[in-house]
């Protein structure tokens, strides 16, 4: 293993450690900026059904629950042998920039089918790439407050990163590349460029100036098989009661995503406002991650976001009375940044979920960061994908037409639906069943304990 660091100097990572491990997850969040609007453009400016469009997300995401548990079952298994996961890093990088260069790059008569299909490499690219580095977040440090460092440092690149994309219209229409502020292919096509420019270099950087843990992997008997894995799963209590709270949130807040380019472009008529309406929302964030993250460090992480959800599903309620006319800017200015402040505060569950490593490695004795970060993975990326799409689904298939300045009461009824009330049912669905979490600060110091009385007795044998 390269350079891991000693127990001692874990205590306080360095901020150019940090900053190198988050340049790739800074270029990733540029490529992940388009996500929530890629199926809106193709089916504003390129006259795609938006049922076609659901539809082709979905068929690209039919195997994401077979191969994010794969990707992080190799993932470790590559760990345990190599002591390291930066080979995954440089395989997803090749995979993600093809997979975004023809994605943001559609010939003139380009479908659903193309769509689906460059979508779909482009998902597997992320996958590779963004798994295995959350599990490598979870073995630079082994420390309370680190951990909850490390996250937020994370968080905040990807955030930042995605305030980026939404810079990229001014960038192109100061250089050329555009004539307008909107987004539009022109935009997503110049966005592809900046990242196939990055994306290689900031994993280049990450590679060679970032150590691989502060401990070895554990090495077990025998190599762990499907039933192993599936235990180790079963037998995780405070995993499972997480990952069904982020399954509430990311189902049902997954579908405002999804239809948060039609509701302010299309339905409240802010098409020229929606960069500077997102990048606003994308500031609020910056903010609220270095604040959810302070007010975790200093108490129990699971009422602390709790707490978050509380508040963001009384933002995404307020999102129903947004209509067409004079109010509809200010008030668009000011929900839907604090909404996403509030939504910022899920960097906590990657601390948590750092955590859920510790416990299930003094239950079963191996190290499954991969696989537990892969879930936590497909529950943020591939349900909030399907929720999107299915959101968009739904709200055309009530009559919300993407051509049209003018909607049916039907599609005005089925955009308020999707895109504030099933989201704030969500956030309050997802804090009733966190607030009573299990692993609190006194049972994590305990785990810590566990672990270190293990490692000194494997130490001895």
């Amino acid at each position: 293993m390269a350079n891991a660091a000693s127990t001692s100097a874990d205590k306080q990572l360095r901020r150019s450690l940090l900053m190198a491990f988050s340049l790739p997850t800074l270029i990733l969040g540029i490529m992940h900026g388009p996500e929530g609007v890629v199926q809106s453009i193709y089916a504003k400016h390129a006259g795609i059904a938006l049922t076609a469009l659901a539809a082709a997300t979905l068929l690209s995401k039919m195997f994401d629950a077979i191969t994010y548990p794969l990707i992080g079952y190799l993932s470790d298994r590559s760990y345990a042998r190599r002591g390291t996961r930066k080979g995954w890093l440089i395989g997803g990088t090749i995979i993600s920039v093809l997979g975004m260069w023809k994605l943001m790059h559609p010939p003139e008569a380009t479908d659903a089918v193309y769509f689906g299909v460059w979508m779909g490499v482009l998902y597997l690219g992320w996958k590779v790439m963004e798994i295995p580095i959350q599990a490598w977040s979870y073995g630079l440090s082994a420390d309370y407050v680190q951990r909850t460092r490390v996250q937020a440092w994370r968080g905040l690149a990807q955030i930042v990163g995605t305030l980026l994309f939404f810079v990229v219209p001014f960038l192109a229409m100061k250089l050329g590349y555009s004539d307008s502020t909107e987004i539009d292919f022109r935009t997503l096509g110049f966005s592809a460029v900046i990242c196939a420019i990055f994306l290689p270099l900031a994993t280049v950087i990450a590679v060679l100036f970032v150590h691989d843990g502060v401990t070895a992997p554990p090495v077990a008997a025998k190599r762990p098989g499907w039933a192993e894995i599936s235990e180790a799963i079963r037998g995780n209590g405070p995993l499972q009661r997480l990952l069904v709270a982020f399954f509430s949130l990311n189902l049902l807040s997954g579908m405002m995503g999804g239809v948060s380019y039609l509701y302010i472009d299309t339905y409240l008529h802010l098409s020229k406002q929606f960069a500077v309406i997102m990048a606003l929302a994308l500031l609020a964030s910056v903010a609220g991650i270095p604040f959810w993250s302070a007010m975790a460090a200093r108490y129990e992480r699971h009422r602390v976001w709790a707490a978050a959800l509380i508040t963001g599903g009384i933002c995404c309620a307020g999102f129903a009375l947004l209509s067409p006319g004079t109010m509809a800017l200010p008030m668009a200015f000011v929900l839907y940044p604090m909404a996403l402040f509030t939504l910022s505060g899920t960097v906590i569950v990657y601390a948590m979920s750092a955590d859920i490593v510790d416990y299930g490695r003094v239950v079963t004795g191996q190290d499954h960061a991969g696989l537990y970060g892969s879930m936590f993975s497909f529950l943020q990326k591939s349900v909030t994908g399907v929720s999107s799409a299915a959101g968009l689904a739904l709200v055309g298939v009530f009559g919300f037409d993407a051509t049209t300045a003018t909607q049916t009461a039907g599609g005005v009824l089925a955009i308020k639906i999707v895109g504030a009330v099933l989201p704030a049912l969500g956030f309050f669905g997802a804090a009733a069943i966190i607030w009573n979490y299990s692993l609190t600060r006194a049972r994590i110091t305990e785990i810590q304990a566990q672990l270190q009385i293990d490692g000194a007795v494997k130490a001895d044998v």
